[in-house]
């Protein structure tokens, strides 16, 4: 993630950080109902691998500092500063690492405490949004550990359906582009890797995607790979529906 994004004058890093600060904003702002007041409609967890060697950890700093799963309307209580105006809550962090595996399996818990909590088994189901420029680094070459983890989630249900896994791979290449696809054809086996461990998008997320001008199949996967940074913004809205 401390590479540069393309030709941006930005590290990787960096425009994660501002995208998933923009995108917690509009989450916010979503949420805010015809009196003014803040609902919590959403609740969110950033979960941060790679910073220190081996580590998963929460990904909320200042006063949310360790915590997980937070309702929007703390989030908005609790921003870590401003930059342009506009609320921010998570700084750009790289490391050299990347513990996939581990954060799969914190997020596999905090999505099975979340769904038997309370009455959200009545509520939409999880959805994990996975950003990455790299292999898992904790899962052996033929990543079995990563996948079994990554199953133990797509078997979590709310009466609204299955929990989902969005994956989206950055680059600061120039190859191809795999966005939203339906099938992979590669000899490359993180490509592939990704593509099997993504859910398909359901029929919000795909009206979504096609809106922001992505040609895609009904039962095109939550997937992209070599994306750019306008494709991480477009893909975290997609990936957050209202």
């Amino acid at each position: 993630m401390s590479d540069k994004f393309g030709n941006a004058l930005h590290t990787k890093a960096d425009e994660v950080a501002d995208a998933v600060n923009d995108i917690l904003y509009e989450i916010g702002l979503r949420c805010i109902g015809s009196s003014g007041e803040l609902k919590n409609r959403f609740e969110i967890a950033i979960i941060g691998y790679g910073k220190e060697p081996n580590s998963v950890l929460s990904g909320w700093e200042g006063q949310l500092s360790g915590k997980w799963v937070v309702p929007i309307k703390n989030v908005f209580d609790y921003p870590l500063g401003e930059e342009d105006d506009k609320p921010i809550w998570i700084k750009p962090a790289a490391g050299s690492n990347t513990p996939m595996t581990k954060a799969f399996e914190n997020a596999k818990r905090l999505c099975n405490d979340w769904i038997n909590w309370g009455n959200h088994r009545d509520c939409h189901p999880p959805i994990v949004i996975n950003i990455t420029d790299g292999e898992a680094t904790d899962s052996g070459s033929s990543f079995n550990k990563l996948k079994q983890e990554v199953e133990n989630i797509k078997d979590l249900y709310t009466n609204y359906g299955q929990a989902k896994i969005l994956n989206i791979h950055i680059s600061n290449k120039s190859g191809d582009k795999l966005l939203f696809p339906n099938e992979v054809n590669t000899g490359d086996r993180f490509e592939r890797l990704l593509f099997e461990l993504s859910t398909s998008l359901d029929e919000n997320m795909i009206r979504i995607a096609k809106q922001k001008g992505y040609n895609i199949d009904h039962n095109a996967k939550g997937y992209v790979f070599n994306g750019n940074a306008t494709d991480l913004i477009n893909f975290l809205n997609i990936g957050t529906p209202q």
